[in-house]
C-alpha cells in the first residue's frame, strides 16, 4: 500500500512526540466517537454506486483513518473502487490533504485519509458525511448477496484511527459495515449481456476458474489453446441455462497432462456471442 509524502511526514511527527510511548494513548476523550457506511437494498449490475463515509465526533480531529475491504476474491464479487472523493462533504473546505488514490482493486481494499493536521484546520465536532466511495459493479455482479463494506487492517501505519487535532491522542471509533446489496436470494437476476470475465487467479498455479454469463439458454462452447494456436483442452461443449457459470481448468491438457508454464488462450462460443482472453501458468 503506498503511502504518500505528507503521510509519512505526519506520522514522523507523531513518532517523535510519543517519544516514550505516551503520545498515543488508545483512549476516546470524550462520547465514543463512530464512523459508519451507507447500506443500500438495489445495485444491479453495470451500475455506479455512491457509498457515504458518515463521521461523528465531539471532539476536533486533526486526522482520520479509515482502512476498508469491500469485496472477496474468491467469491467474484465483480466491482471496482474509482475513487474517493471529499467535495461537498463535512470537513472538506478546510482539509490539507487527503488520500484519494489509495485504493487496490485486486484485493478489494482501499483507505479513506484525510488530515487536517495545521493551526485552525480541523474536523470540527458533529455528524455527517466526511467522504463519498465511489464503486463500479460489472455485469457479473451478483446482485443476489450481501456485499458488505467492512473495516480492516492495513500493517503497517493503517489502523482505523482518529486523531486530536494536536496529534497527541489516538483511538479507534466504534465502526458500523455498510452493505452494497440485499435482495432476496430466491429470485435471482440473470445477466443483462453475454460476457466472458478475466479468470482468477491469474496467473495460476495449478488451477484457476473461468466465469461468463448467459443471459438465455445457450449451447456453450469453452475452449484453452496456446499461444501456437494448438487446442489444449475442451472445458465445456453443451447446451446451459441461462445465468453466471463458472468452470475450473486444473491445468491440464485433453489427456490429463501437465501443461507447460507460459501464456494460454481460453475461447468462448454461446450462440452469437464470442469472446478470447489471455491467461499465464507459473510454476
Amino acid at each position: 500500500m503506498k503511502r504518500t509524502w505528507l503521510k509519512l511526514i505526519f506520522w514522523s511527527g507523531i513518532l517523535y512526540l510519543s517519544a516514550f510511548n505516551l503520545a498515543l494513548a488508545q483512549v476516546d476523550p470524550g462520547i465514543r466517537d463512530t464512523c459508519s457506511l451507507s447500506w443500500f437494498e438495489t445495485v444491479p449490475p453495470n451500475s455506479t454506486v455512491v457509498m457515504n463515509v458518515y463521521v461523528f465526533n465531539d471532539e476536533a480531529l486533526g486526522l482520520i483513518d479509515i482502512p476498508l475491504v469491500f469485496g472477496d476474491s474468491s467469491k467474484y464479487p465483480d466491482i471496482r473502487c474509482d475513487s474517493v472523493s471529499f467535495v461537498g462533504t463535512r470537513g472538506a473546505s478546510s482539509i490539507i490533504h487527503s488520500d484519494t488514490f489509495d485504493i487496490d482493486n485486486s484485493k478489494y481494499r482501499l483507505d479513506v485519509w484525510a488530515l487536517w493536521y495545521v493551526p485552525g484546520s480541523y474536523l470540527a465536532p458533529g455528524r455527517g458525511a466526511v467522504a463519498k466511495i465511489y464503486f463500479t459493479t460489472g455485469p457479473f455482479w451478483n446482485s443476489c448477496c450481501y456485499h458488505w463494506v467492512d473495516t480492516t487492517f492495513f500493517p503497517p501505519g493503517n489502523d482505523l484511527m482518529f486523531v486530536d487535532v494536536l496529534g497527541l491522542t489516538s483511538w479507534v471509533p466504534v465502526f458500523v459495515k455498510g452493505c452494497l446489496e440485499v435482495q432476496d436470494v430466491n429470485t435471482p437476476a440473470k445477466p443483462g449481456v453475454f460476457s466472458l470475465a478475466q479468470n482468477y487467479p491469474n496467473p495460476f498455479n495449478p488451477k484457476t476458474m473461468i466465469r461468463f454469463a448467459l443471459p438465455k439458454d445457450s449451447w456453450v462452447k469453452l475452449e484453452v489453446y496456446n499461444i501456437l494456436g494448438q487446442k489444449v483442452k475442451i472445458l465445456v461443449d453443451e447446451k446451459l441455462e441461462a445465468g453466471v457459470k463458472e468452470v475450473e481448468w486444473d491445468g491440464k491438457d485433453s489427456k490429463g497432462l501437465e501443461v507447460a508454464s507460459g501464456i494460454y488462450f481460453y475461447k468462448i462460443k454461446a450462440n452469437d456471442f464470442s469472446d478470447v482472453k489471455k491467461m499465464v501458468m507459473l510454476k
